[in-house]
């Protein structure tokens, strides 16, 4: 078992346990008042954020470090299109440097191209304002984050942002089953890894949310009662 498989298992263990304790305080007869609005809100919200912190905490571990000579990145999420990076190289003279453009497939970062550059100037804040460029999550790993999740009080989910022509789309995992629905769609199809592949280069980088903080509800990814 690879160390990714371990953490994954791990993390299982941790909505296995997350799942009990929402049962018992749901089943409870006592309602816990507590300030800041509903616990058992806030400990989904919190859970939901735990897969993407520890996978982004592990990816800043193993990225090599920058030397004082080495490149200059800068990476950027544009609206309604798959994360962008610009990345400088400098010769081996650092007189001239290589400008490479990239852009993230959901896998890797794809190469778009690169010119000879001269005399590079870079201005930043003195003081640390911006976080350091990581890659952004895979989207197989992300599918593995929402699969078995169904069977929680608020499951998670995958979602796309809105476009000037779309509205936000939301994925889950139900019985296994990939699902996806458009806030406006009168209905939730079938899809799979692949369709989303293509649909980061039309929406951008998905993130993971709770269902319950979409537009959407269980309903409607499940079939209707009048449909039977």
């Amino acid at each position: 078992m690879t160390d990714y498989q371990r953490e994954l298992e791990t993390l299982r263990e941790i909505d296995s346990n997350f799942h009990r304790l929402f049962e018992a305080v749901n089943g409870g007869d006592d309602v816990v008042s507590m300030p800041g609005g509903d616990p058992l809100a806030t400990l989904r919200r919190a859970r939901a954020q735990i897969d993407a912190a520890l996978f982004a905490s592990r990816r800043r571990r193993h990225d090599a470090i920058v030397t004082d000579d080495g490149p200059c990145l800068l990476q950027w999420n544009p609206p309604s299109a798959p994360p962008r990076r610009l990345r400088f190289e400098p010769d081996s003279t650092g007189e001239s440097w290589t400008r490479r453009e990239l852009a993230w497939t959901g896998e890797e970062w794809r190469f778009c191209g690169s010119d000879r550059v001269e005399d590079v100037a870079i201005c930043a804040p003195a003081a640390t304002r911006y976080p350091d460029p990581v890659d952004p999550t895979p989207l197989e790993t992300m599918i593995e984050w929402i699969r078995d999740s169904w069977a929680r009080p608020d499951p998670s989910a995958l979602v796309f942002e809105k476009t000037a022509t779309t509205e936000q789309g939301v994925v889950v995992s139900v019985d296994d089953e990939l699902r996806y629905r458009e806030r406006d769609s009168p209905q939730w199809y079938p899809a799979t890894t692949e369709e989303f592949y293509h649909h980061l280069r039309t929406h951008g980088q998905p993130t993971l949310r709770p269902l319950s903080e979409t537009a959407l509800t269980r309903q409607h990814f499940t079939p209707s009662p009048l449909s039977k």
